[in-house]
């Protein structure tokens, strides 16, 4: 009879996750990841085949863990502008909070490894689209209800507002000065509101009739 494992492939996973996102795929060795995650050499590559196989594995985990739960409320079928403007408030103060330091993974891994790796840029790139996605869907439910001008192209500020978050993490990752977070948080958040205010104020200016 075979003697039971004392772990679980997604424990380990789970595991090598704080690690890589801490110190990225280059800086995170072997040793580190056998110290960490309590198992030796052997039983490390018997499971995973490849330090990269592992790294593959835990953003495939991460895209499926914690991005899901950061994008939850905006993808949403009801989301609309003011779920925009709380996850912007949301990565604001993790940015400054539990990610200084970090940032995401998802972003640190486009920042270290670029294209230099297929497979990992793909579910990169997927994350890429997916939070586009997001941000298009919370805006295109604001412009169906009137909240934003029918004449806006969503999937441009998306895009936009994308490119502003991701932002933000390599400022998380950098340890960007606390002030200069709020400042980005704030302009995002006022953009928001005006393209709100837009369409109230274009309600508003109507000319009346003589």
């Amino acid at each position: 009879m075979g003697r039971k494992k004392g772990y679980t492939r997604a424990g380990l996973t789970e595991a090598a996750t704080a690690l890589f996102h801490t110190h990225g795929f280059e800086s995170t060795s072997t040793e580190m990841l056998v110290q960490h995650l309590g198992v030796n050499r052997n039983t490390l590559f018997s499971e995973f085949g490849t330090k990269r196989a592992l790294f593959d594995e835990v953003v495939e985990h991460y895209d499926q863990s914690m991005v899901t739960s950061m994008l939850g409320a905006l993808e949403a079928h009801d989301a609309g502008l003011d779920a925009v403007g709380q996850l912007f408030a949301a990565f604001g103060a993790d940015c400054v909070g539990r990610f200084a330091g970090m940032g995401c993974l998802m972003c640190n891994t486009a920042v270290e490894l670029g294209a230099e790796t297929p497979d990992g840029n793909a579910l990169v790139l997927r994350y890429f689209e997916r939070l586009s996605r997001a941000f298009a869907h919370a805006l295109g439910n604001a412009q169906r209800d009137g909240a934003l001008d029918s004449g806006l192209d969503v999937d441009a500020e998306a895009a936009m507002l994308s490119s502003t978050a991701l932002g933000l993490f390599v400022m998380a990752r950098a340890r960007a000065p606390a002030a200069m977070v709020r400042a980005v948080v704030s302009t995002a958040t006022r953009h928001v509101d005006l393209l709100r205010a837009k369409r109230r104020s274009g309600r508003v200016a109507r000319p009346a009739r003589t």
